[in-house]
C-alpha cells in the first residue's frame, strides 16, 4: 500500500474511532467513563495544599452509653462552658434531635444570646439560632465526596450551607467568593485536621479553658473515624463537622475549589478538540514520533489540570478528553506499525532470496530499508550476484539506486598512509594498505574500483599451507567457508562480499567497518561500563543465534573478533571465515582455529560443535570485559585445558565491586561444562543479558 493511501485509510479509521469514542464517552456510557475525570481530580485534589481553619477546635460527645436526654443535657452544658470561656462562635454540626411534642431544652434560649450559634436548616433549634444553614452529605456513586452545594432553593427562596451562614458572619464576608450566590458549590479536596478537645475535659471545673477564647467551636455527636458520614478525595474519612469545617476554612479563606461557567464550556470544548488533534496529526507518523506526541500531549493536559486546580482554584475534568486522545495515540500507533519490525522483516526475507538465487525479489525487499552501511553492504553483495548471473544490466541497476540513497561510495576511504608489504592487488580489488593480521592470514584495506567501494580483504597463503592432496580439500574448504558465511546477513555481522583465489592466495572481501575491537576494553584501567558491556554481549547473542540458525557456527568468538564503534553504539562480528557449516563431515584443517582461552571444553576435546560452543566463549568474553581478565588462565595449555573443562570461574561480583549477583547467574548457565546445561540458544542469552543491564 502507497504511503498516501495508507495516510487516508488511517485517518478514515481514527476519525471514525474517535467519532464512536465521543458518543459513548459522553453518551451512554458517561456513567462508565466518569471514572477517569475522578481519578484524576482525586490524585491532584488529595495533596492540594490547604490550611485548616484558625483557632478552631472540635468538641465529640459520645452518645453510644447515654440517652437522648442525657445527651441533650449535655449539649447545655458545653454551650454554657463555651459561652464563659469566651469562645468566638459555636457551630453544632450534629444536634440532639428534639421530637415535636417535647419542649425545647431551657439551655436553647442561649441560642439567642451575644454569642453566635450556628445548627443546621432542618432542626427545631434553627429557629432560636443567630443563624442556620443545611447540610448536605451527597457523595457520588464510587462512595467519594467531592461536591458541596452552596447554596439551596427552599420554597422559592435560596438559603446559604451551614459553613456559608458562619462565614456571613464574619467580618471580611463581602470578600469572600460565594457570598453573591454566583457559585452553587464547592469542591473537596482533603481535611487539614484541627484539634479535638475532649467532653469530659472541657466541663471540668478546674481545666485551663484558654485555649477556648476566641475559638469557632464544633459541637457534634460523632467521634473521629467511628462517627466518619463520608470520604474525601484524599481518601480521608471525615465526619460532618470536618467536613463543615473544611468547607469554612475554603469560604473564609478564598480558597474555595469552583467550576465557573467558562470552565464548564472549556471541559465540552477540549474533547473535540483533541479529537481532531489527534486525527490529523497522528496517524501519519512514525511510532516513536506518535509516542512522543502523545506524552507531550498527556503531559499538557496534566499541567493544565494541576495549574487550574493549584493557582485558580478551579476543577476542569480532563481526564475523559485525555482518555480519548490516548485511545486515538494507541490506535495510531498500532495503525502503522513497527517499522524496525518491517525494515528488520523486509531485510530478513530479501537476505533469504538472496541466499536462495532469487536475486529480483531480494532487490525489491531491500529497496524497503532505509539507508544504512549494513544496507549498503548487503546490495552491494546483490549486484556481484547478478554479475554471476550474467546480469550486467541488473548489476548496474543496483548500483544506480545505491548511489541515489546512499551518496558515493568510496568517501571517507582511507588513502596510502603506510607502505603495503604485501601485493599490490588481489582480483579485482586494489590494496591500499594491510590493517591487520588475523588467523587466516593478513587482513587489507582495499578497494573496488567499480565503485570505489572500501573493503576488507583478508587473504590466505593456501599454497603454502598445503601441498598435493592437501591443496585441493584445503581450497576446496575455503570455498564451502565462504559460502557459508557469504549466506550470512545481519547488522551485527561482518558482511562477506566475494571469495577468489589469485597470485597463490586465497582472499575473503568482506565489509570494511571502522571501528575498535573490543580486546581494547579487557585493560583493568580501560574497561566498559557494566550496562553497555551486557548490551554488547547481548547483540553479539542475538547474531550469533541468527548465525547458528543459518546453521553456520564461528568457533572463535573473543574480544579481539567483536568490533565496536562507540559513536553509534553498534557491534559487528568478524572473522567468520574460520566457521564451517554445522552439517559439514570433513576433518579439520588448518584454517579451522580458536584461541584456547575462550574455548568451550568440547571445542578443546575436538568434539562435535554446536552453537552452544559459540555461547560459551561469549560467556568467556563477558567475563574479560567485565573483571579484565579472563576465567581460566594457566602458564600452558594442559593446565588451562583441566582449568576450562573441570574447574568454575569465581564469581564475577566478587572481582569487581558493583556487578549484581544476577550476572553470576547468567555467567555460570553460558559457562556450563555441558552444553545442554547452557542457554538453549543466543536469543534466549541474549533476553538474560538485558535484563541484567536492566538492573545494573
Amino acid at each position: 500500500m502507497k504511503s498516501q493511501q495508507k495516510q487516508k485509510r488511517n485517518r478514515a479509521i481514527a476519525l471514525s474511532f474517535v467519532s464512536v469514542l465521543l458518543l459513548l464517552v459522553y453518551g451512554p456510557l458517561a456513567q462508565w467513563f466518569v471514572a477517569a475525570d475522578r481519578i484524576l481530580y482525586d490524585q491532584l485534589a488529595g495533596h492540594l495544599p490547604n490550611k485548616p481553619l484558625e483557632n478552631a477546635v472540635i468538641v465529640s460527645i459520645d452518645a453510644a452509653d447515654s440517652t437522648n436526654d442525657e445527651t441533650t443535657a449535655k449539649y447545655g452544658r458545653i454551650v454554657e462552658v463555651l459561652a464563659a470561656a469566651g469562645a468566638r462562635r459555636i457551630v453544632i454540626t450534629q444536634p440532639p434531635e428534639i421530637p415535636d411534642h417535647q419542649d425545647l431544652p431551657a439551655w436553647a434560649a442561649a441560642l439567642n444570646a451575644t454569642l453566635p450559634i450556628y445548627v443546621p436548616t432542618h432542626n427545631r433549634l434553627a429557629d432560636l439560632a443567630a443563624r442556620h444553614g443545611f447540610v448536605e452529605i451527597n457523595p457520588d456513586s464510587d462512595g467519594i465526596l467531592r461536591r458541596s452545594a452552596l447554596w439551596q432553593l427552599n420554597n422559592g427562596v435560596m438559603s446559604p450551607s451551614l459553613p456559608l451562614a458562619v462565614a456571613f458572619d464574619s467580618d471580611d464576608a463581602s470578600s469572600h467568593q460565594g457570598m453573591s450566590g454566583s457559585e452553587n458549590a464547592i469542591y473537596l479536596s482533603n481535611y487539614p485536621e484541627l484539634p479535638r478537645v475532649d467532653v469530659d475535659d472541657l466541663l471540668d471545673p478546674v481545666s485551663d479553658k484558654s485555649p477556648l477564647v476566641g475559638a469557632t467551636v464544633f459541637v457534634d455527636a460523632s467521634p473521629a473515624l467511628v462517627g466518619a458520614v463520608a470520604m474525601l478525595p484524599s481518601r480521608q474519612f471525615v465526619t460532618t463537622s470536618e467536613i463543615v469545617a473544611a468547607s469554612l476554612a475554603s469560604v473564609e479563606q478564598d480558597r474555595m475549589i469552583i467550576a465557573p461557567a467558562w470552565v464548564k464550556a472549556m471541559e465540552w470544548l477540549a474533547p473535540a478538540l483533541l479529537a481532531i488533534i489527534a486525527v490529523l496529526f497522528l496517524p501519519d507518523r512514525s511510532r516513536k514520533d506518535i509516542a512522543v506526541m502523545a506524552g507531550v500531549g498527556i503531559v499538557i493536559l496534566l499541567l493544565i489540570e494541576t495549574l487550574m486546580l493549584y493557582v485558580l482554584h478551579a476543577r476542569i475534568d480532563l481526564g475523559r478528553p485525555l482518555l480519548i486522545f490516548a485511545g486515538v495515540a494507541i490506535l495510531s500507533f498500532w495503525l502503522v506499525g513497527d517499522e524496525k519490525k518491517e525494515v528488520q522483516d523486509a531485510f530478513k526475507r530479501g537476505s533469504d532470496f538472496l541466499a536462495a538465487g532469487r536475486l529480483e525479489p531480494a532487490f525489491a525487499e531491500f529497496r524497503r530499508c532505509p539507508p544504512s552501511e549494513t544496507v549498503a553492504n548487503i546490495m552491494y553483495k546483490l549486484s556481484l550476484a547478478f554479475e554471476e548471473q550474467a546480469k550486467p544490466e541488473r548489476a548496474e541497476a543496483v548500483l544506480e539506486w545505491m548511489k541515489r540513497t546512499h551518496g558515493a561510495q568510496g568517501s571517507g576511504l582511507p588513502g596510502k598512509h603506510e607502505a603495503s608489504a604485501g601485493p599490490q592487488r588481489l582480483g579485482r580489488y586494489v590494496i591500499e594498505r594491510r590493517i591487520g593480521r588475523g588467523a587466516m592470514g593478513a587482513v587489507y584495506l582495499a578497494k573496488d574500483p567499480r565503485i570505489n567501494r572500501p573493503v576488507a580483504l583478508k587473504a590466505i597463503p593456501i599454497e603454502k599451507e598445503f601441498e598435493d592432496e592437501e591443496l585441493k580439500e584445503a581450497r576446496l574448504r575455503f570455498y564451502r567457508e565462504a559460502e557459508s558465511a557469504g549466506r550470512l546477513a545481519h547488522p551485527n555481522i561482518i558482511t562477506v562480499f566475494d571469495a577468489g583465489e589469485d597470485k597463490g592466495l586465497a582472499y575473503i572481501a568482506m565489509e570494511f567497518i571502522p571501528g575498535i575491537p573490543l580486546k581494547k576494553f579487557t585493560d583493568p584501567k580501560k574497561l566498559l561500563a557494566p550496562k553497555r558491556a551486557l548490551e554488547l554481549c547481548a547483540q553479539t547473542a542475538e547474531a550469533l543465534d541468527y548465525a547458528h540458525n543459518q546453521g553456520v557456527i564461528h568457533r572463535d568468538i573473543k574480544p579481539a573478533n567483536l568490533l565496536y564503534n562507540p559513536k553509534e553504539g553498534s557491534l559487528k562480528i568478524t572473522d567468520f571465515g574460520v566457521a564451517r557449516l554445522t552439517d559439514g563431515n570433513a576433518t579439520k584443517t588448518g584454517i579451522v582455529l580458536g584461541t584456547p582461552m575462550y574455548m568451550s571444553p568440547e571445542q578443546l576435546n575436538a568434539d562435535d560443535l554446536t552453537g552452544h560452543s559459540d555461547l560459551f566463549s561469549l560467556g568467556v568474553t563477558l567475563y574479560e570485559l567485565l573483571a579484565g581478565e579472563v576465567p581460566f588462565h594457566a602458564t600452558n595449555i594442559a593446565v588451562l585445558m583441566t582449568k576450562i573443562t573441570s574447574e568454575d570461574p569465581a564469581p564475577i561480583s566478587k572481582r569487581r565491586a558493583g556487578i549484581p549477583q544476577t550476572i553470576d547467574t547468567v555467567l555460570a548457565k553460558a559457562l556450563a561444562k555441558k552444553p545442554k546445561d547452557r542457554f538453549s540458544c543466543g536469543a534466549e542469552m541474549a533476553i538474560a543479558l538485558r535484563n541484567c543491564a536492566r538492573f545494573s
